[in-house]
This record gives structure tokens, sequence and C-alpha cells, in this order.
């Protein structure tokens, strides 16, 4: 009490709260460290928690004519099968057409420079074009190698992944097959209090995963297959890589589809002009506002009621955190926070 005589009580709190929030900041930082450290392990338990959240439903079909292992398995290998698919596509048919996209875009850039340049007159709005042109163009050009190294190496890029994929896999396996008993065996740690309290939060948690994860994958498959079509209706260039490109994009919420979206307008505005990238850019606003207005109210919008400012926060540290996968995984995990929270606390009494 001595010590702090004269000190005002406005600052004895901050400082209190000062040292707690230093603390609380040098314990996750070292936690995402950790994390990072232990990446090889760490992904493919994130990968397969998403994974088993998107095939739930269909393992809980089967185990109605078969065993849970067996149902387990079968979905595991349509999984498989539709992974293998898509790795396909991506490996041997969209990555060799990366190079292209990226030269395609960057003949646009600088045809927006030379258009824009035209129209002012004033040396330093023609400086600060130049400048931006320059920006891009480099990045674009130092991105540029490794989007040679992924074409012409695809296949030794699967490889590198495939130990990821198989504990993905073998994760998903189990937790598909026997995730209660897992769940019932990591809840043995706790008294029954809190045991009656974190299982409800980890169904809450579990049942918003879900819900997300299914809802966002739908609305990726309508935004690829819509804005796919479009381009190649329109004949846009490259339209197989550009519409992987949507379809990853959809994850991201808010600013995905429409920055996959934009880049496909700049290669349709290059390639083709004004007026197919016009019908192909008025496409996507009226997907953006169907996503908006009716695909996430009904699809996902049941288990995610996360303000659009809690969405833009959680995306932005993500992304610092961890890069694309981070952005993607940010949204989910911000809702499944958000829906065990109350119910850890004791604050939500009512079964999921």
């Amino acid at each position: 009490m001595g010590a702090s005589v004269g000190i005002p009580h406005v600052l004895s709190v901050a400082v209190g709260w000062s040292w707690r929030l230093l603390l609380v900041g040098v314990t996750a930082y070292a936690g995402v460290q950790v994390l990072a450290l232990l990446h090889l392990v760490v992904v493919p338990l994130i990968a397969a928690l998403l994974l088993t959240a998107l095939l739930r439903p269909l393992t809980a079909m089967l185990r109605r004519v078969l065993p849970a292992v067996a149902a387990a398995g079968l979905t595991l290998v349509v999984a498989a099968a539709i992974l293998a698919g898509v790795g396909y596509v991506v490996a041997l048919r969209a990555a060799p057409q990366i190079p292209a996209l990226v030269d395609q875009l960057l003949t646009t850039v600088h045809q927006i420079r030379d258009a824009l340049a035209t129209s002012t007159s004033s040396a330093a709005g023609r400086s600060q074009l130049l400048g931006i042109d320059t920006t891009i163009t480099n990045w674009l050009h130092s991105n540029r190698g490794q989007a040679v190294a992924i074409a012409t190496t695809g296949a030794g890029y699967l490889f590198e992944f495939a130990t990821s994929l198989v504990l993905t896999l073998f994760i998903t396996f189990f937790l598909l097959s026997d995730g209660e008993r897992i769940w019932s065996w990591l809840l043995t740690p706790f008294t029954s209090r809190a045991r009656t309290r974190t299982d409800r939060a980890g169904h809450r948690a579990w049942t918003a995963l879900g819900g997300y994860i299914r809802g966002t994958a739908v609305i990726a498959v309508v935004h690829t297959v819509v804005i796919g079509v479009t381009l190649l209706l329109l004949g846009t260039p490259l339209p197989l890589p550009l519409a992987i490109l949507v379809f990853i994009g959809s994850f991201i919420p808010i600013i995905g589809t429409l920055v996959a979206g934009g880049i496909a307008a700049l290669v349709t505005l290059s390639a083709l002009g004004w007026v197919p990238t016009l019908i192909l850019l008025a496409v996507i606003a009226v997907e953006d506002q169907l996503e908006a207005h009716l695909y996430q109210p009904m699809i996902v919008g049941r288990y995610v009621r996360l303000h659009p400012l809690a969405i833009g926060l959680a995306l932005v540290i993500g992304t610092v955190l961890a890069g694309i996968i981070g952005a993607i995984i940010a949204v989910p995990l911000a809702a499944v926070v958000h829906r065990a929270w109350p119910a850890l606390l004791g604050h939500d009494q009512a079964e999921p």
C-alpha cells in the first residue's frame, strides 16, 4: 500500500491491465510460434477437422446401413476420389496455365496504365501511375518464378504434400468412425460440472463449424459454376484456373469472391475488351449480392451470426498470422468461439 501512495487510481488500474495484456500477448505469440514449428501436424489436424465437419452427414447416412468403421471408410474413399480428381485438374490441367495467366495480368496492367496515362495531363499523375504500375509489375514478376515452378513440377509439389494428405485422411477416418469416443476421452480430466459445460460448448462449436463449412462449400460451388460458365460463354482465356481461383476465394468471406472475380475481369478486359468485362462484372456483382442477402442468411446464417466488423477483424488477424490459410480458417474459428464461449461460461443452458 505504501508504495502506491500518491499514484492516481486510474494509472494503477492501467498498469495492472497493461502487464496482464502484455502477458497474454507474449503467451499468444509463443503459442503461435509453437504451432508454426509443428505445422506438419497442426495443418493436417485442422484440415481433418474441416474435412470431418464437411463429410459427417454422409457418414451419418451410411451408418444407418453399415457399421461405423465401414461407413467412415466408404466416406473416406469417396473423399479421396474427389480429392484425387481435384488434384489431377489442378496439377495437370490448371497449373500449366498459371504462367500464361500471370503474363495476361501483366499485359492488362500495362494496358490500363497506358490508357490512364493518356487521359492524365499532369506530370504528377503520370508519375503516380508509373509507380503503381511498377509496384504491381514487380510483384507479379517476383511471384512468376514460383508459378512456373508449380506449373513445371506440379507432380513434385503433390508429392511434397503427400505426407500431410495421408495424415489428414488418417485423422479424418478416426474422427468419422470414433469421434464420439474421442470426445468423451478428451472430457475425462474435467470435473462433473466442468465436463457438462465443456461438452455443451463442444457441441455448440461443432454445430457452428459443420454448418459453416458445408454452407460455404455449397456457396463456393455455386459461385464457381456461375462465374466459370460465364467465362466460358464470354470466351475468356484460361477459364479453368480462374474458376479454381473463384472457388478458393469463395471460402474467404466478403472479399474473396470479389478479388478472384476482379482478377478474372482483368484477364477478360485484356483479351476481349470492355463489353464482355462489364457483363462479367455484372454477374460477379449479382453473385455477391445473392451471397450477402440470400446464400449466407439461408445456408450459413442459422449457424454463424457474426457482425461484419467481427468478420473483417478476424480476416485481418488470420491473414497476418497465417496468410491465405489463416484467412480461410479465421471466420469459422471466430464462429466456433462465438458459439462455444457462452456455453463454456454456463450462460447457455439449452441443449444444441
